[in-house]
């Protein structure tokens, strides 16, 4: 009923889990699933590991061995291999695991939406991260059907957790072996694009594992230069090719995935690699394919996105599009912003506080005071340099030189308020009370 596909390359810390995450499948293993190992070239004991399970399950594993040549090529030889009685094709990495019942449910949607040919779990970290997906908010509203055209935020782009109807996959070799990354992307909402909706199957997990040792095809992946121009328009391109030619523009949805993506070349784990990756001519090209891709994006799809509003603005400086829509973000926001008390020191009958006020919505400027409110007296901060700035490709999105202050207040005034002057407001910002803040600390012992 079910094959599982599985590259594999180096995995023997993990891959015993990853196995017997599908044998002790709900639906029954020996009777409904195959499990196709493809062996891309390991050097560790992952080869003898899989032998180990093929003999005690001989009718439903088979192993498949290639030189190593990367997962897209491993998966479809996975694809050519897979039994002509399978129903449905399932991809599940060495490293991570399905959840017991993820096949099981996964059978009972197929069999609800029979006009429905793809499916996915959503996902759950493990190992050293915990905790669930961002993207697993399209499955708050349980198991359904989501039609891109309709649901665009509704995005997906990684394959693992993901099922198919087999005659969907109708070739062997759908997987583009000549793209290294992001390979997996482009085979999912290529398909998807044809058919317009997939599955959301709520009742299954799929974990994914996030390595320790930080060696995983993805964190490695930033090293290579083929991450940055190559990908701009081996993938992103392509997908937004593929929109304008079946339906003569970019569908939202993929406008909401590329944003969604492109984003991580902006945050601070990645944005500084490239540096020592590309050569100056080779940057100057990847920094102007960036905002040739962006060029696609309408501005909506930007603002609408789960990040730093500084990395909105700096998007929105590379379009040359009006940024009032988030300036009134902004105002909104800053007024639920804090201040930070980052030391407290008793000085006889005064206490020396030392904070900052650093939040995305606000750049502290010369002229602006922070100030602190209590027994209705209001006492200004003395301004305390901050060397702290973002940039991204030598743009300057914050500066917070301007945002540290220390200032003595009465010990007895335990209480108090922040408040930010500027030359055009006054904002009440966070109350605060060092009383109790003091209190959480304490320890108390019988």
């Amino acid at each position: 009923m079910f094959s599982i596909i599985m590259p594999i390359y180096n995995s023997e810390n993990y891959l015993r889990n990853s196995i017997e995450s599908v044998i002790n499948q709900s639906i029954g293993f020996k009777g409904n699933i195959e499990l196709i190992l493809i062996d891309d070239g390991s050097v560790d004991s992952s080869p003898e590991i899989c032998e180990s399970f093929k003999n005690l399950y001989p009718n439903n594993i088979k192993i498949m061995k290639i030189e190593n040549s990367g997962p897209s090529a491993a998966r479809n030889c996975g694809l050519s291999n897979v039994s002509e009685k399978s129903k449905f094709i399932g991809f599940l990495d060495s490293d991570d695991e399905f959840s017991q019942n993820a096949l099981e449910s996964v059978y009972e949607f197929f069999c609800d939406f029979k006009d429905v040919n793809i499916a996915v779990l959503p996902v759950y970290y493990t190992g050293e991260k915990e905790g669930e997906h961002k993207l697993n908010n399209k499955f708050e509203k349980g198991t359904r059907v989501i039609n891109i055209l309709n649901d665009y935020k509704a995005i997906h782009f990684y394959i693992g957790g993901t099922f198919y109807r087999r005659h969907t996959l109708k070739s062997s070799a759908l997987f583009d072996e000549s793209i290294k990354f992001w390979e997996d992307a482009i085979f999912f909402n290529q398909l998807l694009l044809k058919e317009k909706k997939y599955g959301a199957v709520a009742e299954g997990k799929y974990f994914y594992r996030k390595r320790k040792e930080q060696n995983s095809l993805v964190d490695r992946s930033w090293f290579n230069k083929k991450r940055y121009t190559y990908l701009l328009n081996a993938c992103y391109m392509t997908l937004l090719m593929d929109s304008i030619k079946k339906y003569d523009i970019v569908l939202p949805y993929l406008q909401f995935l590329i944003v969604y993506h492109i984003k991580l070349f902006l945050y601070p784990n990645y944005r500084d690699i490239y540096k020592s990756v590309l050569n100056q001519q080779e940057q100057k090209d990847f920094v102007d394919d960036f905002i040739k891709i962006l060029r696609f994006i309408e501005p909506q799809f930007i603002k609408e996105q789960d990040m730093p509003i500084y990395y909105k603005e700096f998007m929105y400086y590379l379009l040359e599009a009006n940024i009032e829509a988030l300036e009134n973000i902004k105002k909104e926001r800053v007024l639920q912003s804090s201040c930070t008390v980052t030391s407290t020191k008793i000085k006889g009958l005064k206490l020396e506080l030392t904070g900052h006020f650093i939040n995305q919505y606000y750049e502290m400027q010369e002229n602006d005071g922070v100030y602190i409110k209590y027994f209705n007296r209001l006492k200004k901060c003395e301004r305390k340099e901050l060397k702290k700035t973002i940039e991204v490709w030598g743009y300057k999105l914050r500066d917070f030189r301007y945002a540290g202050f220390v200032v003595e207040i009465p010990i007895w005034a335990f209480a108090f308020d922040f408040v930010l002057k500027t030359p055009n407001d006054i904002l009440e910002l966070n109350h605060v009370n060092i009383f109790k803040s003091l209190m959480k600390k304490v320890v108390f012992k019988n």
